[in-house]
């Protein structure tokens, strides 16, 4: 008997094959989770034991990846593409932890109706589906039975009005993408959500107002085009990003200032992004008067500065953040303000601003003046980044050129990084130039190549959206 065993050990060890077969299931269930589905579906003509393996993983991702390796030239063939995601769910054993749908642009109108009724027994945890048809795909109410659901990311579909159901109790994760709601969905799908830790909505039609009710939530991004934003509570707000196309009914000034002040409530808000309409108004309509003392990461998109009011409120906007590391901000000019009233409190210190990314559209001395005060109040700024959201004509860009080299730096280590054709700002020969132009680009276009490439990596950690 001991001889057995031995003979059965000593052969394990010279198979590594049978070594991994020998593995405990749910370390073997680890392994094939980690495989795309069409290389863990291979695993079946290793040996009958992992023959049906694959067909019992919890995780099944039918994403863009696996159609195009699967398909090829046939992934718009409506049938062909149908077959292939029932035969493998009609064949499955065992619970579907999370499901991930990718449907791509087919001539017909795939079934994912009947797909979404077999997945209402099997436990589904996490849904995603990602619709690229022409049209947008009607939700089964079926999804409503998902009793423990914990996210939800849509692309591309509809919301029905929802059944009389105790739904989504364990919903933790909402993210939409172009979704259609029909009227009054979109508040009793909130309201049904109490654990709700994260909520994203971007271009989603059907929603009038944004009225958010919800203790636990962490994360919080709209883009669209709404009447008005609620967040009633949001005392565990990390990130939050409103980004709007434009108010239908431009909201009261004092409701844009609740909107600010509700957000700055959370004590533990890191990240905020403001930009397209909801910016611009209320750079007019108000100041930021509330303080974000804890704010590490802001994110201005799309400001227009075209009157000193504008140019203040950005300015102040900054202001408001003491503990700002990291700063995006894209701006656009019309025409060039006088440059003697346009001005800002050199007693402003930003101390904890580390990187600043600018996007400009003109050069203009609205924009440059931006630059400057960045640069002259910031004593530990490490990389300014700047890059053109327009063609700019090269008189502008040897003026904006002359002019970073005459400005003040608060930090000797700061290095300007200017887009293409700009590649390097050259040191002046000056003794009073020499400490300000120290941290501009490098001499070389490989340095500067380079330099642009970490300060990409170290801006795209702290991009909201």
């Amino acid at each position: 008997m001991a001889r057995e065993e031995k003979s059965k050990r000593q052969k394990s060890l010279d198979d590594p094959a049978d070594v991994i077969s020998d593995l405990p299931r749910n370390v073997i269930d680890s392994i094939v989770e980690c495989l795309p589905l069409r290389d863990a579906a291979r695993l079946s003509v290793l040996s009958r034991k992992w023959r049906d393996i694959w067909i019992s993983m919890p995780y099944l991702t039918f994403n863009a990846y696996f159609f195009a390796s699967v398909l090829q030239e046939k992934i718009h063939v409506t049938h062909e593409f149908s077959g292939i995601v029932s035969k493998i769910l009609f064949h499955h054993k065992g619970p579907i932890l999370k499901f991930s749908l990718y449907v791509p642009r087919l001539g017909l109108r795939p079934d994912v109706v009947q797909w979404i009724s077999f997945l209402s027994t099997s436990g589904v945890k996490e849904f995603n589906l990602e619709n690229q048809y022409k049209m947008p795909l009607q939700l089964s109410s079926d999804l409503f039975s998902f009793v423990g659901l914990e996210k939800l990311k849509l692309h591309f579909c509809v919301f029905s009005p929802l059944p009389n159901l105790t739904c989504f109790k364990r919903l933790v994760s909402l993210v939409l993408y172009y979704v259609k709601f029909r009227e009054g969905t979109f508040e009793d799908l909130i309201n049904r959500c109490p654990l709700l830790e994260e909520l994203t909505l971007v271009k989603c039609l059907g929603i009038e107002h944004v009225n958010v009710n919800a203790p636990d939530l962490k994360h919080l991004i709209v883009d669209g085009t709404f009447r008005s934003i609620c967040v009633k509570i949001a005392g565990n707000l990390v990130t939050a990003g409103i980004v709007l196309d434009k108010l239908t009914k431009i909201c009261h000034k004092t409701s844009l200032r609740d909107l600010i002040e509700s957000l700055a409530k959370s004590n533990k808000l890191e990240k905020l992004c403001l930009g397209g309409h909801f910016c611009n108004v209320l750079f007019n309509d108000c100041s930021i008067a509330t303080m974000f003392d804890k704010l590490r990461c802001l994110e201005l998109q799309s400001i227009c500065l075209d009157n000193l009011d504008l140019f203040s409120s950005a300015v102040h906007a900054v202001e408001k953040c003491p503990s700002l590391q990291y700063l995006v901000i894209s701006v656009n000019t019309s025409s060039n303000l006088d440059i003697q009233v346009l001005d800002y409190n050199p007693d402003i210190t930003l101390h904890h601003l580390r990187h600043a990314r600018v996007g400009i559209s003109r050069a203009s001395s609205t924009e440059l003046k931006l630059i400057e005060f960045l640069l002259a109040c910031s004593p530990v700024l490490e990389v300014l980044s700047l890059s053109f959201l327009k063609h700019i004509k090269g008189s502008s860009q040897s003026r904006m050129s002359n002019q970073l080299i005459r400005f003040r730096r608060a930090s000797p280590k700061v290095e300007v990084i200017c887009p293409d054709p700009i590649i390097s700002i050259e040191s002046s020969d000056s003794g009073s130039n020499s400490d300000s132009s120290s941290g501009s680009s490098g001499s070389s276009d490989a340095s500067s190549s380079s330099d642009s490439d970490s300060s990409e990596s170290s801006d795209s950690d702290y991009i909201v959206l």
